[in-house]
């Protein structure tokens, strides 16, 4: 898997803060409607997707403020018997929460942004403390679970401008931060390709708003980012910034949004399209 660097390349804390007031704001303009409308989360309305981001919320204050585990997993489970644990647990806390008004929730919203922007704000960024699977089979340092943690909400929110017909915000002073950490999981989804100290590998985000080139480097037994523009690569692909962030956390439809442009050794090739910033197996769009 690549180097995750020890030290925190932003303020997860601030950039919260800013992504909550878009989230509210979007929220309060909605009419009564457009909170029952369906988002793509399959079988949640506006509002249901608007609950399980509460949900998270008080799970992360609980959990990582209190230290409190309420709903431990069963011991002795795989990976795809703990993603339906995990999903039947969401389910189960939309639907309790059902009786919640729009106003309620966007209330509880509100005063739960505050706890976590504290929350995060009182960790140590570089603690090797923090599991993000998709990224390292080992522990992480915290910032890369602060940037999980943010990229979720931001994701869900383009969910719900999805759901109401606008399009996705993607302005580079938070779209650019959450992209930096999906992109975490090519290191480690390259992982199983085996190939000779220096190859190369290019990804490239073409966009309007914002553009990132990332360069992935062999060590013989893993890949790394690199700094250096290596001119002979093994393999390249290239999006626009909608398809980055689609792609990556499974939201992308092949025939709406288009499919990233790949060329080069055709095993490395599968496993760029495959790569997903998300718990469980990647499947291609």
């Amino acid at each position: 898997m690549g180097v995750i660097p020890v030290a925190s390349p932003f303020d997860y804390a601030a950039l919260f803060e800013v992504e909550r007031g878009r989230l509210v704001e979007l929220l309060q303009g909605l009419s009564a409607g457009d909170w029952e409308r369906p988002s793509p989360c399959p079988g949640w309305s506006v509002l249901g997707l608007a609950v399980h981001l509460l949900g998270g919320d008080l799970s992360f204050i609980s959990w990582h403020r209190d230290g409190h585990y309420g709903t431990p997993p069963p011991a002795g489970l795989d990976e795809v018997e703990f993603i339906n644990w995990i999903d039947e647990l969401q389910i189960e806390w939309v639907h309790s929460a059902r009786r919640l008004s729009p106003p309620v929730v966007v209330a509880l919203l509100h005063w739960t942004a505050t706890q976590i922007v504290e929350t995060i704000a009182a960790q140590d960024p570089s603690a090797a403390a923090a599991s993000v699977s998709w990224a390292s089979s080992t522990p992480v340092p915290v910032w890369l679970d602060q940037a999980r943690e943010l990229s979720e909400r931001w994701i869900h929110r383009q969910q719900l401008l999805q759901a109401v017909g606008e399009p996705s915000d993607l302005r580079s002073d938070l779209a650019v931060p959450v992209l930096d950490g999906l992109r975490w999981a090519y290191p480690f989804r390259l992982g199983r390709v085996v190939r000779s100290p220096g190859a190369a590998v290019r990804v490239s985000v073409l966009g309007r708003e914002f553009g990132a080139d990332w360069m992935l480097r062999s060590t013989g037994d893993g890949w790394m980012f690199s700094n250096e523009v290596m001119s002979e690569r093994m393999a390249e692909m290239s999006m626009s910034s909608e398809q980055a962030w689609r792609q990556l956390t499974n939201n992308a439809d092949p025939v709406r949004h288009g499919q990233p442009a790949v060329i080069g050794d055709p095993e490395i090739v599968s496993v760029l399209l495959e790569t997903r910033a998300i718990i469980g197996v990647p499947k291609t769009s």
